[in-house]
Formats: C-alpha cells, sequence, structure tokens
C-alpha cells in the first residue's frame, strides 16, 4: 500500500500586514505574530491576551499593568482595524479581523 499523500501546505497573507503565513484550517484570516503583539483597546492602550486557564476562554490585561488591570473584551484593534481574539483549539491565542454581522 502506498504511502498517504501529504496535503499541500496553504498560505494566507496576514489581513493587517500582507505578510504570508501558513493558514490553519480552523482561523483562516489569523493575523500573524507581530501584527498579534501590536493589539489595543479603542483608546490605543496596550492589550496583551492569555489563555485564561486549561479548559476554555481567554482573558486579556493592560499590557502596561503587569496584569493587575484585566481588559474585558475580547474586542481589540491592530493599526486600527477592528478584531478579536479568542481561545485556539489546542491552546493559545489567535487574533482575526472582526466581521460585522
Amino acid at each position: 500500500m502506498p504511502p498517504p499523500k501529504k496535503q499541500p501546505r496553504k498560505y494566507h497573507l496576514c489581513p493587517i500586514c500582507a505578510c504570508t503565513l501558513e493558514t490553519n484550517p480552523r482561523y483562516l484570516e489569523e493575523i500573524c505574530d507581530k501584527c498579534s503583539e501590536k493589539t489595543t483597546d479603542i483608546d490605543g492602550r496596550a492589550v496583551t491576551f492569555y489563555n485564561k486557564d486549561m479548559r476554555f476562554g481567554c482573558i486579556a490585561y493592560f499590557s502596561d499593568s503587569n496584569q493587575k488591570e484585566e481588559y474585558k473584551s475580547n474586542i481589540c484593534y491592530v493599526n486600527s482595524i477592528k478584531c478579536f481574539a479568542e481561545e485556539k483549539y489546542f491552546g493559545g491565542i489567535v487574533i482575526q479581523p472582526y466581521k460585522e454581522k
């Protein structure tokens, strides 16, 4: 029996800076790591997202507060582009552009 064929890797452009990154089929519009480090609230204050715990969710803190001042939203901005953060399926945080419904 022949070995299974490897699926070709798929790539997309970061929706913020247009750099090329490998596409995760679960997160088709994931932004790159460099852009993920630039998240802010609507007023431009830096925000950092973390895994809440081992089971679910993400939590955010204002970056200048040494994890003492919680940011109570998953909506963030990168270069004035509205985005949202969520926990990745196997841990970690993914940030994608926000799509209005």
